[in-house]
């Protein structure tokens, strides 16, 4: 039976952070327009700001589909499903709005230590509705880990940039943004700043290099809820699962020790009969 909220439910937030991937789905006004499905799987992408708005860092793709019918229509949902545990569905309804590299708002939430090789744009939704479902028909899947490919050849496209006297190599970013990213499938407008904007894009070698970090998307940070009460989010997430290692293994050391004491114990009485 599904179920529907104003806002994210409380309890959700760290499941959702949990997810490995979440998709994206918007459509042009056009009924013969083609509506557009993305899967999102960068960790630390997704950033939950309130019960009401969600925002990710958009990466560089062969398309431009999303950004696109924001411009046009502002409609967006972001679904996510629990491919382990119990079953669940969830998506958020909401109003998008395009942040695209270069803009002050780009730069206030994503700044360079935070930024991804081929980020392009802040895609920030005002969450209106909240669905569950109950997921008993989605399959298993076991997570073995995120690929590297977006990023390291983006990354090679942005020192091309870097390098270049006039900040727009032939192989850089703002060439494959102005080649791939200006226009929808549907001729519908796309990235409109990033590509012309003086400064040549960059992040810092710590997100640059840095490994993936272990279970789940966003930044550590604590949000109100609704009712006051405070949720962590991303690697808040992380810290409590950390926290939960830390006194899973004290609780062994602690029971073991107990183990070999009871065990001297009854050797000695054992001797004694």
């Amino acid at each position: 039976m599904g179920k529907f909220y104003e806002s994210i439910p409380p309890e959700l937030v760290p499941w959702i952070m949990k997810q490995e991937v979440f998709w994206v789905a918007t459509a042009p006004l056009n009924p013969e327009g083609h509506v557009n499905v993305s899967p999102k799987g960068v960790r630390d992408s997704l950033h939950i700001v309130s019960p009401t708005k969600v925002w990710y860092q958009d990466l560089t793709g062969s398309g431009v589909e999303t950004i696109s019918h924001l411009r046009e229509n502002g409609r967006i949902t972001i679904m996510f499903n629990a491919y382990d545990g119990p079953p669940r569905i969830c998506r958020l309804f909401g109003t998008g709005s395009v942040h695209e590299f270069g803009t002050p708002e780009y730069d206030k939430l994503i700044p360079p230590e935070n930024r991804r090789p081929g980020s392009r744009a802040a895609i920030v939704i005002d969450v209106h509705k909240v669905g569950t479902s109950c997921g008993y028909s989605v399959p298993y899947f076991e997570f073995k880990g995120h690929r590297q490919v977006l990023l390291d050849y983006f990354d090679k496209r942005e020192r091309a940039d870097q390098v270049d006297p006039n900040g727009h190599a032939e192989k850089g970013l703002k060439a494959y943004w102005d080649k791939e990213n200006t226009k929808s499938i549907d001729g519908l407008p796309g990235l409109a700043l990033a590509p012309k904007v003086e400064r040549v894009p960059d992040c810092r070698d710590e997100m640059r290099n840095a490994e993936m970090p272990e279970g789940g998307s966003g930044t550590l940070a604590k949000t109100a809820n609704g009712n006051g009460t405070v949720a962590a989010t991303g690697s808040g997430v992380l810290l409590m699962k950390h926290n939960l290692r830390r006194q899973r293994m004290q609780d062994f050391v602690v029971a073991f020790a107990l183990g070999v004491t009871v065990a001297a114990i009854f050797v000695q009485v054992v001797s004694t009969l």
